[in-house]
């Protein structure tokens, strides 16, 4: 399960972007931020049994980045950070009209559609943190939504991530631009400097 919340003081379109976020993650539910803590967050994490807690932070009104969190065994050990994916920008399904919501996701796929090194890392960052599984093509459905990497469509950012639902292969949630990419298991950082 994940546990999606914000950072303090979230922006309208930052709550728009956490119920699209919650739509394409498996068994996902919105926490309110409130005055909430860190700690706070953990103990509502370790109640409903949250494998991954994501946080988004808000950059000038809109979803700035998102930060992927382990909870811990004990409050010693807290929530343990993952990985951060910083955001140039986003477009929200509303804005998509090919769009639809998808309804009681259970598995989540990474497919990369480039050969660059650096969209192949992508893909094993968003295994880890997002506990997806890899795909090699979106015509066997073996998982509800698919994270679809490209490549950027400008120089502002490094890749892109749409999100397939497999069974209608229409677009299901955000349109996610992506300029950097830290992992702070494997050490990996990626970001749009070192774009080819």
């Amino acid at each position: 399960m994940f546990l999606v919340t914000t950072s303090h003081r979230p922006t309208q379109r930052v709550r728009s972007f956490v119920k699209d976020i919650v739509s394409i993650l498996p068994c996902a539910a919105k926490l309110t931020r409130g005055k909430a803590t860190l700690r706070d967050i953990f103990f509502e994490a370790r109640s409903v049994s949250a494998k991954r807690v994501v946080i988004i932070s808000t950059w000038k009104g809109n979803p700035g980045s998102l930060y992927i969190y382990e909870p811990g065994e004990t409050i010693e050990e807290g929530l343990r950070l993952i990985a951060m994916f910083r955001l140039s920008g986003v477009k929200l399904s509303r804005e998509r009209p090919e769009a639809q919501r998808s309804y009681g996701v259970k598995s989540l796929g990474v497919l990369s559609l480039s050969n660059v090194e650096e969209h192949k890392l992508l893909s094993d960052i968003i295994v880890r943190a997002f506990l997806a599984k890899l795909v090699f093509d979106t015509d066997t459905p073996i998982v509800d939504v698919v994270a679809v990497i490209r490549p950027p469509s400008s120089a502002s950012h490094f890749a892109e991530i749409d999100f397939l639902c497999t069974a209608s292969r229409r677009p299901c949630g955000p349109l996610l631009r992506v300029v950097r990419v830290e992992d702070y298991v494997s050490g990996h950082r990626l970001h749009r400097s070192r774009r080819i």
